[in-house]
C-alpha cells in the first residue's frame, strides 16, 4: 500500500511544479475536433457512440466512460454493466468478447483510457457474424489504433476507500517498427469491500438468514500481443494472457429457523473460503488479402484453459444442544475450451457479403469432496462427494448480405445456423445426459437516413445456452444443512429482438422495443420436505417473458461549459411459469439518469462532474423489487498537455440498499442487501509516446470464454 501512495504522490507532484500554463495550437485542434465529430450515428445493425465527441467522456477509464453511453448502464454496486431494458449484455474490444465478468469485468475496464477508444457499438439485436449465444445484446469498445513508432504506453495507479482500503496497478509498454508490433501488460489488483446480505423465507415454516461477509480479490495479470506484417496482403498475430488470481471469503452467517410446529433453532456459522485460480488464453490468427477492393480471408483460433482450486472451512454451532460441527471442503475445477474459426469479407459492386464457419469444443471436470472433523481429523464423506464431467460441442455457419439504396437507404440480412452436441457425466450418482440440438438464427436490419434524421428497424434471434456452473450438480454448502448446485437437465432459452430505432441530429436518440424470451432459466431457493434446516438453492427453467419497451436519451451542451445527458426506459412485461407453484404478474418499470458535466476553465483540463440514476419499484414474473438511487460526484483534472490525468469520484452517496421478493405459492422470500457500494475512488494516469504514425492492429475474436462463468 505504501507504493501506491509513493507513485501518486510522484505524479502529482510531478504535475503541479512542472505545468506551465498555455493555450497550445494542438489543444485549440483537439477542442475543434469534439466540436466537428458528431456523437451518435445510427447504422443498420447498432448505434455508435463516438468517444471523442463527448467531453463528459474525457480523461475516464472506460467503465466510467460506458455510464455516458445512451442505453448503457453501469452498476458499481452489483459490479454489472447492461443495455437500458435488456436482460442481458456481454462485452467485447474490438470484436473480441471478454471472459469477465462481475467486479473482475469492471476492474479490466478501469485500465483502459477513454483517450484510447475510438467509439462504442450498442448492438441490441446483433448480426449473423456473431455468435447467437447471449441473452439480448452486445457493447463493443472499439479502440483506436496506435499511431505510435517505437517506445509508447502509459502507468496507472487506483486507490479505492470502502469499508476496507484497495489499489490496482497498471501498465502498457507497446514497441512497434512498420512492420512488427507488440504490446507487453501488467495488472495487478488488490481490494476488499463489506457485504452485509439478508435473506428471509417466510411460509408455514420460516427461515432468516443474515451473512455477514468480507469479500477479497487479488489478481496479477500479465498479457503478450505481437502481430507481424508478412508482406502488403498478409498479416499473423498472436497473443497470450496469464491471469493469477485469488480471492477469498470471511463469512459470519445467522440463520433461525421456525419449523411448522414453531419449534426455533438457531444457527451460527463462521466460514473461511480461499480460491486459487490460474488461467491460461492463447490467441492466434492470418489475414490475408485477396485483392485490392477489400475482399478478406481471416482465420483464428484460441485456447482458454484454467483450473479452479478452492477449499471451504466451517464450523457452526446448533443452538438447541450446543453441538459444533467443523466441516471442510475442497474443490477442483478445470474447464478447457477451443475454438477455430474461419470469416470471409466480399464486398462487390451488388452489396457487402459476409460468411464463416466456426468450430467451438468446451470441457469440463470438477471433483468436490467434503469432510467432517472428528477426533480433530478430517473424516471424507463420499455421500455428499461429487465428481462431474461435461462436454460440448458447437459447429457454426453464418452468412450475410448488405447493401446501401442511393444516399438514404442501408439493409443487411443475415442468417446462422449452430449445430450442439453436449454430454454429461456424473461417476458418482452414474447418470448420463446427452442433447443434440440445431437451430436457425436470422436478423435484418433496415436504416433510412434524411437531413438530421435517421430510423432503423432490426429483428435478431439469440439462444442462452447454461454456463458450466448452472449445469454443474456440484453443491455448494454454507453450513453443514444448506447448499446451491447446478442442474444438468437444464436446456437452452431462446430469444427473439424487435427494435424501431430512431436518431436526430446526433444527439436525440429513442427507441421502441419487443422482446419475447422463451424457457428462460434462473435460480430457487427452497426449505426442503421435512427438513426445516435445509435450504436449497438450484436452477430450472421456469418461465417465459414479454417485454414491451421504449427508450431515449438526449446528449447536448450548453453554455459552452455544461454537457448534460438525460435518459429513461418505460417498459410492460407479462410472463407465465412452469415447473414452480407460483403466481405471475403483470410488471411495469421506469428508469432514468441525468449526467451533468461542467469544464471549469477555458483550457478544458479541469471539469466537475455530477450523476443521478433512479430505478423506480417494478415486477418481473413472480419478482418485486423496491427504489433504488444513485448519485455520483467527482472531479477530473488533465495536466502536462493531457498526458497526466487525474480523477477523484464519490459512488453511492446515499449507500443505497438493494431490497426485492420472489412469490411462490407456499412461501415468499425476501432480499435486503448491501454490497459496500459507497466509495471513495482515486485514480492517477500517466501516457507516454514516441513518433506518431498510424499502424494497423488486428485484434483476436474470441468470444466463448464467457460461457465458463
Amino acid at each position: 500500500m505504501k507504493l501506491q501512495y509513493i507513485i501518486i504522490a510522484s505524479l502529482i507532484s510531478t504535475s503541479i511544479f512542472g505545468q506551465v500554463k498555455k493555450d497550445s495550437i494542438k489543444n485549440i485542434e483537439q477542442i475543434n475536433l469534439l466540436v466537428k465529430k458528431k456523437l451518435l450515428e445510427r447504422k443498420a445493425d447498432r448505434l455508435i457512440f463516438n468517444v471523442e465527441a463527448s467531453i463528459a467522456s474525457q480523461g475516464m477509464d472506460a467503465s466510467e466512460t460506458l455510464a455516458n453511453v445512451p442505453m448503457l448502464k453501469v452498476d458499481e454496486n452489483m459490479g454489472s454493466i447492461s443495455i437500458t431494458g435488456k436482460s442481458s449484455v456481454n462485452v467485447m474490444i474490438n470484436g473480441r468478447m471478454l471472459n469477465l465478468s462481475g467486479t473482475a469485468l469492471l476492474n479490466y475496464l478501469k485500465a483502459i483510457r477513454s483517450e484510447n477508444i475510438a467509439k462504442i457499438e450498442v448492438i441490441t439485436t446483433p448480426p449473423a457474424k456473431y455468435e447467437a449465444q447471449g441473452n439480448s445484446g452486445l457493447i463493443n469498445i472499439i479502440l483506436k489504433k496506435n499511431p505510435n513508432l517505437g517506445f509508447s504506453g502509459n502507468i496507472n495507479a487506483n486507490l479505492i476507500q470502502r469499508t476496507y482500503s484497495g489499489f490496482s496497478d497498471n501498465g502498457t509498454l507497446n514497441y512497434q517498427t512498420e512492420k512488427f508490433s507488440s504490446s507487453l501488460k501488467f495488472n495487478y489488483y488488490d481490494s476488499a469491500k463489506r457485504t452485509d446480505e439478508n435473506y428471509d423465507i417466510i411460509g408455514i415454516s420460516k427461515n432468516y438468514s443474515n451473512s455477514v461477509r468480507r469479500d477479497m480479490w487479488k489478481e496479477v495479470t500479465p498479457s503478450l500481443t505481437m502481430s507481424y506484417k508478412i508482406n502488403k496482403n498478409s498479416e499473423i498475430g498472436v497473443e497470450y494472457i496469464y491471469a493469477h488470481q485469488k480471492s477469498g471469503m470471511d463469512i459470519v452467517n445467522t440463520t433461525r429457523n421456525i419449523s411448522e410446529n414453531q419449534v426455533e433453532e438457531q444457527l451460527l456459522t463462521n466460514t473461511f473460503h480461499r480460491e486459487k485460480l490460474p488461467t491460461h488464453t492463447l490467441s492466434a490468427y492470418y489475414d490475408l488479402k485477396l485483392d485490392s477492393l477489400g475482399k478478406k480471408l481471416s482465420i483464428a483460433g484460441n485456447f482458454y484453459k484454467n483450473n479452479s482450486d478452492t477449499e471451504v472451512n466451517f464450523s457452526t454451532l446448533k443452538s438447541s444442544d450446543n453441538s459444533v460441527q467443523d466441516v471442510k471442503t475442497t474443490s477442483l475445477i478445470s474447464p478447457q475450451i477451443f475454438s477455430a474459426q474461419a470469416d470471409l469479407e466480399l464486398p462487390f459492386s451488388f452489396g457487402n457479403i459476409e460468411t464463416g464457419v466456426k468450430f467451438n469444443q468446451f470441457k469440463n471436470a470438477s471433483d468436490l469432496q467434503y469432510f467432517n472433523l472428528v477426533n480433530n481429523q478430517y473424516v471424507a464423506d463420499q455421500e455428499k462427494a461429487n465428481l462431474f464431467n461435461y462436454q460440448e460441442e458447437n459447429y457454426a455457419a453464418y452468412f450475410s448480405y448488405a447493401k446501401g439504396f442511393g444516399e438514404h437507404w442501408e439493409t443487411k440480412a443475415g442468417l446462422r445456423y449452430e449445430n450442439t452436441f453436449a454430454e454429461s457425466f456424473s461417476p458418482s450418482t452414474n447418470s448420463k445426459n446427452k442433447y443434440n440440438y440445431g437451430q436457425w438464427f436470422p436478423s435484418a436490419f433496415v436504416s433510412y437516413k434524411k437531413d438530421k434524421n435517421v430510423f432503423s428497424l432490426s429483428y435478431s434471434r439469440r439462444i442462452n445456452r447454461p454456463s458450466m456452473s448452472n449445469l454443474n450438480p456440484f453443491r455448494w454448502y454454507s453450513n453443514p444443512y444448506s447448499y446451491s448446485s447446478g442442474n444438468p437437465l437444464l436446456t437452452p432459452s431462446y430469444i427473439n429482438n424487435f427494435e424501431l430505432g430512431y436518431v436526430y441530429n446526433s444527439k436525440f436518440s429513442a427507441s421502441i422495443y419487443y422482446l419475447k424470451l422463451k424457457n428462460a432459466f434462473g435460480q430457487i431457493s427452497s426449505i426442503k420436505d421435512n427438513a426445516e434446516l435445509d435450504i436449497i438453492g438450484t436452477y430450472l427453467n421456469y418461465y417465459n417473458n414479454n417485454f414491451y419497451g421504449m427508450n431515449f436519451s438526449y446528449t447536448d451542451t450548453f453554455f459552452k461549459f455544461w454537457e448534460t445527458t438525460l435518459s429513461g426506459n418505460a417498459s410492460y412485461q407479462t410472463s407465465d411459469v412452469f415447473n414452480v407453484n407460483a403466481k405471475t404478474q403483470k410488471g411495469y418499470s421506469v428508469s432514468y439518469l441525468f449526467n451533468n458535466t461542467f469544464t471549469l476553465n477555458k483550457s478544458k483540463t479541469l471539469a466537475f462532474f455530477l450523476n443521478y440514476s433512479q430505478d423506480l419499484p417494478y415486477k418481473n414474473v413472480n419478482t418485486s423489487f423496491q427504489n433504488f438511487s444513485n448519485l455520483n460526484s467527482g472531479i477530473k483534472i488533465s495536466l502536462m498537455e493531457k498526458q497526466l490525468q487525474i480523477n477523484a469520484t464519490v459512488t453511492n452517496i446515499f449507500a443505497q440498499r438493494y431490497r426485492g421478493n420472489m412469490t411462490f405459492a407456499d412461501n415468499t422470500q425476501y432480499m435486503n442487501n448491501y454490497w459496500d457500494g459507497r466509495s471513495f475512488r482515486l485514480s492517477v494516469n500517466y501516457t507516454f509516446g514516441g513518433n506518431k504514425k498510424k499502424i494497423s492492429k488486428k485484434n483476436i475474436n474470441f468470444d466463448e470464454k464467457d460461457r465458463v462463468q
